[in-house]
């Protein structure tokens, strides 16, 4: 072969197959083309690599002329530069450099064509998934394989996952292209809209999908008996004839989803959100929704038969012939245009209910029966927000209890009555007061829990029967107070712990100097919610590096404890310091150091609410009490009732916790006791 032929326009029968050998760098896969390339053109090895050598020193000398068919297409291939750069990625060829603008624009076209057989590849495979993995409760290949069907707008009918865990899920990513004449009246312009996830006739019995996001959700049908849906958002979903019953969707946005024909026996919906749902038919004998939002819910014939309705929000719901015998609608909101026409309320609590007319009541059957406010008929003719009731149980006669009261009158009105109540000490004592301020038709109540395990019942059962219950000086966990508490309010036990030992020790460095450090503790640890205050006094004198020593240690449980006290002190005549981890402890030291005339010999620090008395003591150089850590009791009990009101008021309703800053308080430092005695002549 001449050079003069391979100079002309690459018209050579082997210039194609010279290209596409010339782009591979790697030598092994070289070779291995180039012996391909040999066997096809029906030449030697050897012919056909002298061939390539000539022709590669002549393309160097000139290049190639552009095809002149193509140049139309060079803006096209400026366009395709992405697709260029993602094709030399996934390829071992470097089509970029030899095929030419046509090649690459055929490529583009196949690769276009071939997206759909791309997206049904990811769709078959993860409905094999899906089936491979029906069995397990854990897997994060059915998480990933529900989000892929989601985002691709893929059904997944018949959906086999019993007990399974997908806590959090997402499946709201499905948009559709949309055109419409609305399209354009919108700025910006919407091209699409939300459609949400295909799982029709699911098995997800007993699965957890708390908090999960089934916005537009397609669950027609489903078994979704048991399900844990807990603060879920299944906005717009269409549930028909499902079976949910014994699920969980406390707290579950709900609004606008179809309930038509489900069955919600024993359901949980306490604080659900059901504004505009379509619950036409639904069955919900003994469900659980107090708190709940039905506000203009379509209840068309909806069996509600023995629900426990407390405090739910009716206004303009329709319940035409629903069925609410036997059922508690204590405090319900029927305002609004709410429809009763046809209504079972035969036997239904309607204590303290709401309505906007006479005649929308009377609609309805067997209303006669109900329980009604023996005020009912003067609420509708004048009607305004109702009194409210709160109660403060009081489990000792304590100056920590004097300042809720305190605080809790401040924050009342003519609208807000308190009532307080004393409460001997004990669990059992504790639910029995509990129970009578239930019967006595209380809206709120307000206490220090006397054990954090056997004050639950209670307090469940206080929640039952639609009462805020707001808690002070203990939190329970999130998890426990969910069906139970509303509020609460605590300071920090440990630093309250730490703080006061803090000051101890700096007291000690001064006034004790090289005398040991003998301290006797009065801890009133029988109550659990006081050992984080001893915690964090142990804490604080560990990081005082002081040495000290605690000579003995008494429980203070009731003010007859005084005794014990006493005798520790008259056992261990070394103690000089009395530590107290409550207020009752505290009281109860510095009354048996003076009832034993030792002021000068033995001094008291510890957890203790500031009072006039205590204020006193503390401006009074010859008092064994040296520091209080004052736990702002006033504020505690203003804040509480302003709290339960707005839950009263439908303005709360999920539980919140609300930390209090403590205050120490010395003798050290008379100015800040002085500041403060304002308040505490008001605590008697």
């Amino acid at each position: 072969m001449n050079k003069t032929l391979l100079d002309e326009n690459n018209d050579h029968p082997l210039a194609e197959s010279f290209q596409r050998v010339n782009v591979i760098s790697e030598d092994y896969l070289r070779l291995a083309v180039i012996k391909q390339e040999a066997s096809q053109s029906q030449l030697s090895l050897a012919a056909y690599i002298h061939q390539l050598e000539q022709y590669n020193q002549a393309q160097q000398s000139t290049p190639p002329p552009k095809p002149p068919l193509l140049k139309p297409f060079s803006i096209l291939d400026a366009k395709v530069s992405d697709f260029v750069a993602w094709l030399e990625m996934i390829s071992i060829i470097k089509l970029a450099t030899v095929l030419g603008e046509a090649a690459i624009l055929i490529a583009f076209i196949s690769y276009l064509f071939s997206i759909p057989y791309q997206q049904q590849k990811k769709i078959d495979d993860a409905r094999n998934v899906l089936v491979d993995q029906k069995g397990q409760q854990h897997s994060d290949g059915r998480i990933a394989a529900l989000k892929t069907l989601d985002s691709l707008c893929a059904s997944n009918a018949g959906l086999q996952a019993p007990k399974a865990q997908m806590v959090g899920i997402q499946l709201n990513h499905c948009h559709k292209l949309f055109f419409s004449f609305e399209s354009f009246h919108q700025w910006p312009f919407q091209f699409s809209e939300h459609q949400g996830i295909d799982l029709s006739y699911a098995n997800l019995d007993r699965a957890n999908l708390a908090k999960a996001n089934l916005e537009k959700a397609n669950l027609k049908g489903s078994n979704l008996k048991g399900i844990n849906l807990s603060e879920a958002n299944l906005q717009g979903a269409n549930l028909q004839g499902a079976n949910l019953e014994g699920a969980n969707l406390e707290g579950a946005n709900l609004q606008g989803a179809n309930f038509t024909d489900a069955v919600l026996h024993g359901s949980f919906l306490n604080n659900a959100n059901l504004t505009k749902a379509n619950l036409s038919q639904a069955k919900m004998h003994k469900v659980q929704a107090l708190w709940a939002k039905f506000n203009q819910a379509n209840l068309h014939r909806t069996d509600l038969y023995q629900a426990n309705l407390n405090r739910s929000n009716f206004k303009g719901s329709d319940l035409y012939k629903a069925n609410l015998q036997d059922s508690s609608l204590q405090s319900a909101d029927f305002l609004d245009d709410a429809n009763l026409r046809s209504t079972n309320l035969k036997s239904a609590d309607l204590s303290k209910a709401s309505f906007w007319a006479l005649h929308q009541l009377k609609r309805a059957k067997h209303w006669q029966s109900a329980t009604k406010s023996p005020n009912w008929m003067q609420t509708i003719a004048r009607p305004r927000s109702p009194r409210l009731r709160i109660g403060l149980i009081k489990s000792a006669d304590s100056t920590i209890f004097k300042a809720y009261e305190l605080g809790m009158r401040r924050a009342a009105n003519r609208r807000v009555e308190i009532w307080s109540l004393l409460s001997a000490s004990g669990v059992q004592n504790e639910a029995q007061t509990i129970q009578e301020l239930i019967d006595s038709g209380i809206d709120a109540i307000v206490l220090s829990p006397e054990d954090p395990l056997g004050s639950i019942s209670a307090l469940e059962k206080a929640y039952q029967a639609g009462v805020v219950v707001i808690t002070v000086d203990f939190c329970f966990d999130k998890e426990t107070a969910k069906d139970m508490v509303f509020a609460c309010f605590n300071t920090n036990s440990l630093k309250m712990g730490a703080d006061s030992a803090e000051h101890l020790t700096q007291w000690a460095s001064t006034h004790l100097q090289d005398q040991p450090l003998n301290i006797g503790v009065v801890d009133s640890a029988e109550y659990e919610r006081y050992y984080p205050n001893y915690q964090g006094f142990l804490k604080g004198m560990a990081a005082s590096a002081v040495k000290w020593r605690e000579i003995s240690s008494v429980d203070a449980i009731t003010r007859t404890d005084i005794a014990r006290v006493k005798e520790m002190l008259s056992e261990n005549p070394q103690i000089n310091i009395l530590w107290g981890g409550s207020n009752l402890a505290t009281e109860i030291s510095v009354a048996a150091v003076e009832e034993l005339g030792w002021q000068e010999k033995v001094k008291v620090f510890g957890i203790l609410d500031l009072s006039k008395d205590k204020a006193r003591m503390l401006l009074d150089p010859n008092s064994p009490l040296q520091s209080i850590i004052d736990q702002a009791g006033v504020k505690i009990g203003y804040k509480a009732v302003h709290a339960a009101v707005e839950v009263l008021r439908h303005q709360k309703t999920q539980y919140t916790e609300y930390p209090i800053e403590h205050r120490l308080l010395t003798q050290t430092d008379k100015a800040a006791v002085k500041e403060l005695l304002t308040e505490a002549n008001s605590i008697q």
